[in-house]
């Protein structure tokens, strides 16, 4: 695999392939399609900023890799290389490759081994989870399917508390149901002592945390290899 070291350098030579190769509307697809949706990437909103194209994608690249979404700046990195007609008119006048920067930008490629499978099994193995969560979600997170991984354990956690509170809620509510400090069907300890009864109301707000802000969203996204879109 050949990747590309983001440095401002780099990221400046392919602001500039860019801003020669395409136009707004077809960069604007190129970073949604890339997973990074924020409006700040519509066409519109680069005109509004009276930048000329290269500063404007170099200035939203940059806050790109700021906020560590490479995997966004390596698919772009990737349609760029190929020349993908999706986004880049070939055959049009109006929008070409510079030739030298654009072999410029190829020979910065470097190739990159990772075994990215050991390496995840790596570390879910150091998280020593239950053995209902390695059977639901080891393989989905070791093939780099990170969100539907979590989903999964979210689902076996659901239905674990569901199985030991013999409640038929689900979610959020189960687990207030369930593990609430005043009459709870889990006790995490004897509920004798204030600090008792802080325990059991704080792992209440975790479980119901983790069902509301965790399983829910995995649950209503589109998931493609641990990237979250949005319907």
């Amino acid at each position: 695999m050949k990747k590309l070291d983001y440095t401002k350098e780099n990221i400046r030579l392919l602001a500039y392939i860019i801003s020669k190769a395409t136009s707004g509307s077809q960069f604007t697809k190129l970073f949604k399609d890339s997973g990074w949706i924020p409006e700040s990437t519509a066409s519109e909103d680069w005109k509004i900023s009276k930048k000329s194209k290269e500063e404007y994608l170099y200035d939203e690249m940059v806050k790109i890799g700021e906020l560590g979404r490479l995997d966004v700046l390596d698919y772009v990195v990737e349609k760029v290389i190929s020349k993908d007609s999706i986004y880049f008119k070939k055959n049009d006048k109006d929008y070409k490759f510079p030739r030298q920067s654009f072999s410029d930008l190829k020979a910065k490629l470097k190739i990159v081994t990772i075994d990215h499978v050991k390496t995840n099994q790596k570390a879910f193995n150091d998280r020593k989870l239950h053995s209902a969560v390695v059977f639901s979600s080891q393989k989905l997170f070791k093939d780099g399917h990170y969100s539907q991984s979590i989903f999964e354990a979210c689902k076996i956690l659901n239905k674990k508390v569901q199985e030991y509170s013999k409640l038929e809620l689900d979610g959020k509510s189960l687990m207030s149901s369930a593990f609430n400090q005043t009459n709870p069907k889990i006790k995490l300890n004897d509920l004798k002592s204030q600090s008792d009864i802080d325990e059991q109301e704080g792992f209440m707000h975790i479980f119901m945390g983790v069902m509301q802000g965790v399983r829910n969203p995995k649950g209503h996204d589109i998931v493609a290899y641990g990237i979250c879109k949005k319907h």
